[in-house]
């Protein structure tokens, strides 16, 4: 592996820089005291990335508009964008299921996502059903040319600011996992009900309850062949994994960095607390697991633009790269003491928001589960 970065990535990764420190920053004081951007704000601020600073669709191939900058630049992006605490994604870039899209269906919902006219969320994730994806009790069953679906959804993130849904149901509850077949569906279908919104402990992010009610949707709408969406899911959840697990990198590095310039200011018994030895450690560990988890991060990206399956590489670096952050997020509130406790200090944000990294797409124990499963091979189900 070639562990020096390309000068064009390190460009955009400049550009990310600037617009993180020039319209994210000024707005940090504010969103520590609310735990929320306004989605409004969030869209106007994804325009203004686009018409100032060119970045827009990063991802996307170049055949369908994008910016083609590759998993490596993308996990560059992320890691200098969530140096934020506010959550903050660059539009244009549709969920890697939507590329599996037909024609008719990239001009009603793939192109007008690269375009910044529509958005999307997926939904997994139901009230009794996680990561054990044949389980999902949402059924979906053919009347004709429709799909009548029934079934709830829950821990749905971003449907307020989404235009349609990436939907997984079980359309052969017999072959669990196997029955699985995707659909899109679009907000203000007959049936399709918002029916909650769940208040977490992590700033911004609160998910939504779904129910679907005897709701048609017409087979135009299904994503892939029918009894093929694990493939997607899989598919679907591998990129996820990746870009939370970049997503930490920026975290951890923030709240270091704001941990080393708080432990040279606070003096304690006339010397700053950067001179003493249990500070010093916390510093060093965390240097060290930042790093470690950044060349996992890395490794992985590389071996995905260079054609190489990634999945097991996404377990272990989302894995290491989620526990790493709570690591670092949690000596630096030590380091900052009663101040890091408080919400004028980014860090307490970065620490509480981890949490939910180490659950969503996939809890560190089924990590560890399917990592062991990958070396160990069938003598681990025997």
């Amino acid at each position: 592996m070639d562990f020096t970065i390309p000068e064009h990535l390190t460009d955009i990764k400049e550009r990310v820089r600037k617009f993180r420190e020039q319209e994210l920053q000024p707005l940090e004081h504010d969103f520590l005291m609310e735990g929320k951007l306004a989605a409004e704000k969030r869209l106007a601020l994804r325009a203004q990335a686009r018409d100032e600073y060119d970045l827009w669709a990063l991802d996307v191939p170049e055949k369908y508009g994008g910016a083609a900058v590759g998993r490596l630049g993308m996990c560059l992006v992320s890691e200098e964008l969530y140096k934020s605490p506010m959550m903050f994604d660059f539009g244009g870039s549709p969920e890697p299921a939507l590329y599996l899209c037909n024609d008719e269906q990239k001009e009603r919902y793939l192109d007008p996502i690269v375009n910044g006219e529509k958005n999307a969320c997926y939904a997994f994730t139901e009230p009794d059903t996680g990561s054990d994806l044949g389980n999902i009790k949402t059924v979906a069953v053919q009347h004709g040319d429709s799909w009548v679906i029934n079934g709830q959804k829950k821990f749905i993130g971003y449907l307020d600011e989404s235009d349609f849904v990436i939907l997984f149901t079980s359309t052969d509850p017999d072959k669990g996992a196997r029955g699985i077949t995707c659909f899109l569906v679009d907000k203000g279908t007959p049936g399709f009900e918002i029916t909650g919104r769940i208040p977490t402990m992590g700033d911004e992010w609160e998910p939504f309850e779904l129910t679907f009610t005897d709701c048609a949707v017409p087979d135009e709408n299904r994503l892939g062949e029918v009894n093929e969406g694990f493939k997607i899911a899989d598919e679907q959840l591998t990129h996820g994994r990746l870009k939370i697990a970049a997503y930490q990198l920026g975290m951890a590095q923030r709240s270091l960095e704001l941990a080393v310039d708080w432990a040279k200011q606070r003096t304690t018994w006339g010397k700053p607390i950067a001179s003493r030895q249990a500070i010093q450690w916390m510093v060093a560990d965390s240097e060290v697991e930042l790093q470690a988890a950044r060349l996992l991060v890395y490794r992985a990206a590389w071996l995905e633009e260079n054609e190489q399956p990634i999945r097991n590489e996404a377990f272990i670096a989302k894995l290491y790269a989620t526990e790493m952050a709570h690591r670092v997020t949690d000596r630096c509130i030590q380091i900052f003491g009663g101040r890091g406790f408080t919400r004028e200090v980014p860090v307490q944000s970065f620490y509480r928001q981890n949490r939910v990294w180490r659950i969503g797409h996939g809890t560190s124990e089924i990590h560890r589960w399917m990592i062991a499963r990958n070396i160990l091979g069938p003598a681990a189900d025997d």
